[in-house]
């Protein structure tokens, strides 16, 4: 009997882990606090002041900053706000029963982010690096992934409160900080009471402002706008992000009403938007310049606005005049002279080399690459290209490791000679087959693994998406299979491990082939001494291209960065997947000249979190035309610029160092679910 479940349930069980990533994350950016939610809970981030948001009774609109232009973008939506990506790609609202779903301006692209939950959510808010929104439910600060791939979210934070308080309404700074509003569980629906607190760890809250509610950050961080109730007056107040200095801001002669909440800062810093209340009871958006405190009406009709932060993001084209030079090109990327530390790039610990015209040997290359923290190179087999030698001595110092893909047929012994003769230390991983050399490199990635990939070596695209994802998630390792059949090679290696999700090597087809060969292999009883039930997880798409997102997907929340090769070829894919791995992103497949509708979608899912869309070699492999597809996918329109790296690149002035060599997030390791469920025959018994 086969069991089949979602796969998002391996996303679910993910959630404590990914709570401590976010926890370590946040420390380190944050000052004192770690994260934070809805809106009156949304942050105002730094940026270009881009378009407004606001409610018009159950329907959110979006117009130009001035009011221009209006027009509905979310019929319906539940109690809140909302808040904007931190780049402006992306507009998150609360929703009812199926939690916070995201949208792009434009209205399409609508993501439930937690598809699993059935419960509502109330004022969502990104956090600064888009990866996570910060909602609350019933009394309850949650986090969710912005990708959607949690299936419910997990508490905020674990600080104890007393009995009968309801937390509610948080709000982001740009540097991390969490504020929200607490008040008694008996007024939970009168949002007017209560008091604003910090998030100052993961069991830690401190109260900051008495009597507020309501809060904004101020673009820089320094500032908090918020509402304090007088009787039946309602004013916007301003205080240090401590919550010290408060000075009211409107008043009834500057703001014109004796009602006025919802402050929205604009990402510039220096106007408010916030909602004003005539005399009849009728909400409008009105705008103040915070230097002349003058007032202007945005809409007639409407509460509750935000203020669409703008930002640039990158895309950039990785590439060489040969497969040969966007290998070295995809290793000037992340990786500095040796001995230099140029603030920009890691130091790479080894090289993996592979031939450059079979790909057979080096489907697990970009996964060992990425864990033994170095790029992969390719050559002729029959001898060291000038190109490669001077990348791995550019690199790598003598005395290092280079690790060469395959037998005496695949990278010749006067290759290892070459490598020896110029000080380095070789370890040739190889088998008789693929599939025994897959394994052999498995072995030296993890002997003992926290989950096994497998995936087709008939074709390279599933397993290639699967490198970087193996790569960027310790103990993770890669095995092959003949398409649909199961390699006695690979059997004999998966027989030897626990198929135990819990306590052993979980267990994860990529691709229809790679799926279909873990339970045939299993029902034909080629592992013997697995037990009668097998918890596997299928991971594949009705595409490569599918599958790759699906893959994507599946092992990694919110990525940085992405990469996108062409699926004609597998030199960028192979090469790149090792790049884009040791930056903890996923590697993505299109066709040549038009980006594939799964790629697409993917983008534009993680827009919210995606900085840099990398796309693998020159014009022929991914023409030009898909520039501006991969930057509006992952951007606000038209923002983001365009650059390119070759094999000459040498980095002209420091950016954000890349990610390559740092700490690895855990992800497939501490997963406990069991989306796929297989029993063997019965007849498995009598054997």
């Amino acid at each position: 009997m086969i069991i089949e479940e979602d796969v998002v349930s391996f996303a679910l069980s993910r959630r404590a882990a990914m709570r401590g990533v976010v926890a370590a994350a946040t420390a380190a950016v944050v000052a004192p606090a770690v994260l934070g939610r809805p809106r009156a809970a949304r942050a105002s981030l730094p940026g270009a002041p881009g378009r407004i948001t606001y409610r018009k009774v159950s329907a959110v609109w979006i117009a130009d900053a001035d009011g221009s232009a209006a027009r509905e973008l979310v019929p319906s939506a539940w109690a809140g706000s909302g808040g904007w990506a931190p780049d402006g790609s992306r507009f998150v609202f609360p929703f009812n029963p199926d939690g916070p779903q995201s949208i792009r301006a434009d209205g399409t692209n609508r993501n439930a982010l937690t598809p699993g939950t059935t419960l509502s959510s109330n004022e969502p808010v990104y956090t600064p690096d888009g990866r996570y929104v910060v909602y609350s439910t019933y009394g309850r600060l949650l986090i969710a992934s912005s990708s959607g791939t949690w299936s419910s979210g997990a508490p905020l934070f674990d600080a104890p409160g007393e009995p009968g308080l309801w937390d509610s309404r948080p709000a982001v700074a740009g540097d991390g900080t969490i504020v929200f509003q607490r008040h008694l569980a008996s007024t939970a629906y009168d949002y007017e009471t209560g008091d604003i607190y910090r998030v100052d760890g993961d069991t830690a809250v401190t109260r900051i402002i008495q009597n507020g509610w309501g809060a904004d950050f101020a673009p820089d961080s320094t500032r908090i706008a918020f509402v304090r109730t007088y009787g039946q007056h309602r004013q916007i107040w301003i205080a240090d992000a401590d919550g010290g200095n408060q000075v009211q801001l409107t008043t009834e002669e500057n703001a014109g009403s004796t009602h006025n909440q919802d402050p929205a800062w604009s990402p510039a810093g220096d106007a408010m938007l916030f909602t004003s209340y005539t005399v009849h009871g009728d909400p409008q958006v009105k705008r103040m310049d915070l230097a002349t405190k003058t007032v202007v009406t945005v809409a007639a009709y409407g509460s509750l606005p935000t203020w669409q932060p703008v930002t640039t993001n990158v895309v950039e084209r990785v590439w060489g005049q040969t497969a040969l030079d966007t290998a070295v090109a995809t290793s000037r990327y992340n990786w500095a002279d040796h001995g230099v530390d140029d603030g920009v790039r890691g130091p790479a610990k080894a090289v993996v080399l592979s031939r450059d015209d079979v790909y057979l040997d080096a489907l697990g290359g970009s996964a060992l690459a990425v864990r033994k923290q170095g790029p992969l190179l390719i050559t002729p087999p029959g001898g060291l290209h000038a190109s490669t030698r001077a990348e791995l001595q550019r690199i790598l110092a003598p005395g290092g490791t280079v690790y060469l893909l395959g037998g005496t047929v695949a990278l010749s012994a006067k290759v290892e000679s070459q490598v020896t003769a110029l000080g380095y230390t070789v370890v040739r991983l190889w088998g008789a087959t693929e599939y025994d050399t897959a394994i052999a490199i498995a072995k030296e990635i993890e002997p003992r693994p926290n989950a096994v990939i497998l995936a087709t070596a008939l074709q390279y695209y599933d397993a290639l998406a699967a490198g970087a994802a193996a790569g960027a998630n310790p103990g993770t390792v890669i095995v092959l299979t003949a398409g649909d059949t199961m390699p006695a090679a690979t059997a004999a290696y998966l027989n030897s491990l626990n198929p135990d999700p819990n306590t052993g090597t979980r267990m994860i087809g990529v691709g229809g082939p790679g799926v279909r060969a873990l339970l045939g292999g299993y029902q034909a009883d080629q592992m013997p001494s697995w037990p009668d039930t097998l918890h596997y997880w299928p991971v594949f798409g009705a595409t490569e291209f599918e599958t790759a997102a699906a893959v994507a997907d599946f092992f990694f929340d919110a990525p940085r960065t992405a990469a996108v090769a062409t699926a004609t070829t597998w030199f960028d894919a192979l090469t790149g997947g090792a790049m884009v791995g040791a930056n903890h992103g996923p590697l993505l497949l299109s066709a040549p000249g038009t980006l594939s509708p799964a790629t697409l979608d993917y983008l534009s899912r993680n827009a919210a979190s995606l900085k840099y869309a990398t796309m693998l070699g020159g014009v022929l492999a991914l023409k030009d035309t898909l520039v501006s597809a991969l930057g509006d996918a992952v951007s606000a329109p038209g923002a983001y610029t365009y650059v390119q790296y070759t094999e000459h690149f040498v980095p002209q002035h420091l950016r954000a160092r890349s990610l390559a060599g740092g700490s690895q997030e855990r992800r497939v390791s501490t997963a406990a679910g069991m989306p796929g469920v297989v029993h063997r025959p019965p007849a498995r018994a009598t054997h």
